[in-house]
């Protein structure tokens, strides 16, 4: 379903949109109460920054400037700071956002990852 929607993926961020709407489907459907529309957003922009957050990781460790044992760290500490952070933002109910400031605000809250656990350039 993911492949007929979204097709298939060519460029890194691609790739990061297509994990985190399979991420948030297999949730959703896994949810032992229908979660409010609200609730399915939040998850998904935790979700879509997460995954870009791993798409910077990988790249660093294809270029042998993060550790594994660092880029591990980072993951699990990343799932966490994302959660809590878009819980914080407290989606309204009525929220309409365009498709173009959702993934600005998922990029924004990936960026706050990198910056917080200062991933880039890290040795």
């Amino acid at each position: 379903m993911v492949d007929t929607l979204l097709g298939a993926p060519s460029h890194p961020d691609e790739v990061a949109l297509r994990a985190a709407t399979l991420r948030t489907m297999v949730e959703i459907q896994k949810a032992k109460e229908q979660l409010t529309t609200p609730q399915q957003m939040e998850l998904f922009l935790q979700h879509l920054a997460y995954e870009q957050v791993l798409v910077e990781l990988t790249s660093q460790r294809r270029d042998d400037t993060i550790t594994p044992q660092r880029a591990k760290e980072i993951e699990d500490k990343a799932k966490k700071y994302l959660r809590a952070s878009v819980k914080a933002m407290k989606i309204p109910q009525t929220a309409k956002l365009t498709a173009q400031a959702f993934v600005t605000s998922a990029a924004t809250l990936a960026h706050k990852v990198f910056t917080v656990f200062r991933i880039r350039g890290e040795q």
